[in-house]
């Protein structure tokens, strides 16, 4: 079996060696024939954007955006006003997509309540407050013109008789906390 192996590596390398061509190899540069190209213009579109969906562990939000990216927009319909609102609406949530006259996705804005939340960002909320209890959640997911402006977490957390709410990022910061006692 090593013998084939070593054969078969063998007649592979010497194949490759003599593959080149020795007649074109041996031309020298000033016989090489030199042809002169057409110009080629490269713009810049300015009219192209797309969304970038959240890799949110939630179905039903994932449901929605996948609904979205499926939808398809009519430019003849687009060109009658300044801006197409598309709205998409489930249990826990709305996604709100603006076009602008030419059909060219602008934002999109994204709320839903009580969305499960990702692995990461439980750990991170855990690991600042170890006793809490997370009792409500909300997301915020917006983009302009293809680029993330605000991927937030609004959490209330339970601990006894105090709540908190804190606003988390989708990297794990905290953005703001509001401290308030409530009496039950």
């Amino acid at each position: 079996m090593r013998t084939i192996i070593t054969f078969a590596l063998c007649l592979s390398f010497f194949s490759a060696t003599y593959s080149q061509d020795q007649k074109t190899a041996d031309k020298k540069p000033e016989t090489l024939k030199m042809e002169v190209l057409p110009e080629v213009l490269v713009s810049h579109t300015k009219n192209v954007s797309k969304y970038i969906p959240d890799n949110n562990p939630d179905a039903v939000i994932r449901n929605t955006q996948n609904e979205f990216i499926s939808y398809n927009v009519d430019n003849e319909e687009c060109k009658n006003f300044d801006e197409y609102l598309v709205t998409l609406e489930n249990e826990k949530g709305f996604l709100v997509a603006t076009y602008n006259q030419h059909g060219v996705l602008v934002r999109v804005n994204e709320k839903y309540a009580n969305a499960e939340l990702p692995r990461e960002i439980m750990r991170f909320v855990f690991m600042w407050y170890p006793e809490w209890t997370i009792t409500k959640s909300k997301f915020e997911y917006s983009q302009q013109k293809g680029a993330i402006l605000k991927k937030t977490y609004h959490l209330k957390l339970k601990k006894d008789n105090q709540t908190q709410n804190i606003q988390i990022s989708s990297t794990g910061e905290i953005v703001k906390t509001n401290n308030e006692l409530a009496m039950n």
